[in-house]
């Protein structure tokens, strides 16, 4: 075989190849402007867009983001943000209006069923109205009206109930006003039980303080000491951690031994694509922790750690694991997990921008499901 039939025999396999990449994307073009696609993946992305999840993930009926399922009394409970606009529920879509809202139309809801497929439409709980201690950056003091939360995440713990943690902020201008954790709370989840406890006190306020935040909150768990623990980010790490023997206590930092706050995923690849986003930290077992983060904005990957003490983290098997390629190269937003009623599979949700029926665009969750572990069975 000479030269030229070499050339020729690599370049049939070259186009051969992009054919079939390209054959996976249903995106369209003015998709793409919103949310543009890129190529140079940190990392050993899967070819497909997929690995170790047991399908491929399918929509459900129900549009989010930054979405919570609680199983209670065998009713699957998701909690979600959404708008109510004169009168009529958005159902969990935020954008393009939530800049237009008004402070008591930016609500939480819950959707209650036997399963997933099966949630009722969401009903609020409560509004932004209970935030207390947003202001204005030219008006400190003085209580913001347009003041609001958003990077949601709802928990239940037996005797307390449901503690709600968020990111608080005047307005919607990332990087020009700051983003802060919170938490609000119920013992029920009824319509007028629930408590702002206010803005985390304690470190968090102090490195606040000294510029501007804008933070994505994450996850927060209760360890066996009664010690309180949140993950959160945007305070110079990717991924870091406070903990708290009281939810309106003093934060404290986790911090490295050198007394500086400690950087969770030293190894995620920080650089031209990104710097990681929205992490939510699953606790499946006393010593199986799992964390997901997505790498950028616009969203090009998912990645997935896992630990057995929720501190010391590593890679699960080839990461990032999962791509926009999975979903047609459609625009992805973030993962969030909860352990299934058996305690066998990881159940995801994955954000991806569509559209549900003749709804409007928005970002509409879809599920696959993970066996527990903390490492793949398979590379």
């Amino acid at each position: 075989m000479n030269k030229s039939h070499l050339i020729l025999l690599f370049a049939c396999a070259f186009v051969s190849q992009i054919a079939c990449v390209n054959s996976q994307l249903t995106v369209g073009e003015e998709e793409l402007k919103r949310f543009p696609l890129r190529t140079d993946i940190p990392g050993d992305p899967p070819s497909n867009g997929l690995r170790y999840w047991a399908a491929p993930f399918k929509p459900l009926k129900a549009n989010g983001a930054y979405v919570s399922v609680i199983v209670r009394e065998r009713q699957y409970e998701l909690w979600r943000g959404s708008l109510v606009l004169k009168g009529t529920n958005t159902q969990g879509r935020l954008a393009p209006n939530y800049q237009k809202a008004k402070v008591d139309e930016r609500v939480c809801i819950v959707s209650r069923g036997p399963d997933l497929h099966s949630l009722a439409k969401g009903e609020p709980r409560f509004d932004a109205t209970l935030i207390n201690d947003v202001s204005p950056s030219k008006t400190p003091g003085t209580l913001s009206q347009d003041r609001g939360f958003t990077r949601t995440s709802m928990s239940w713990f037996p005797g307390i109930g449901y503690v709600f943690y968020c990111c608080v902020t005047h307005g919607y201008s990332p990087g020009a006003v700051p983003l802060l954790p919170a938490i609000i709370v119920s013992e029920t989840g009824k319509l007028g039980t629930w408590r702002y406890l206010g803005k985390m006190q304690g470190d968090p306020t102090r490195e606040a303080a000294k510029r501007v935040v804008w933070c994505d909150g994450g996850s927060i768990h209760r360890l066996k000491n009664g010690r309180w623990r949140a993950y959160l980010n945007g305070f110079g790490q990717v991924a870091t951690a406070v903990e708290s023997k009281e939810l309106n206590g003093e934060w404290k930092f986790v911090r490295d031994r050198s007394g500086n706050i400690r950087e969770l995923l030293p190894d995620f690849p920080k650089g031209p694509g990104g710097s990681g986003v929205w992490i939510h930290v699953l606790r499946v077992a006393k010593e199986e922790w799992h964390l997901w983060l997505t790498d950028t904005w616009p969203a090009q990957a998912i990645w997935h750690y896992t630990s057995r003490n929720g501190l010391d983290w590593k890679t699960y098997g080839r990461q990032p694991e999962i791509t926009r390629r999975t979903v047609g190269g459609h625009g992805i937003k973030c993962m969030r997990a909860f352990l299934d009623p058996e305690g066998k599979e990881i159940v995801g949700l994955l954000s991806v921008w569509g559209k549900i029926d003749n709804r409007p665009l928005g970002w509409v969750l879809h599920t696959s499901r993970l066996p527990v572990g903390l490492q793949p069975k398979s590379p």
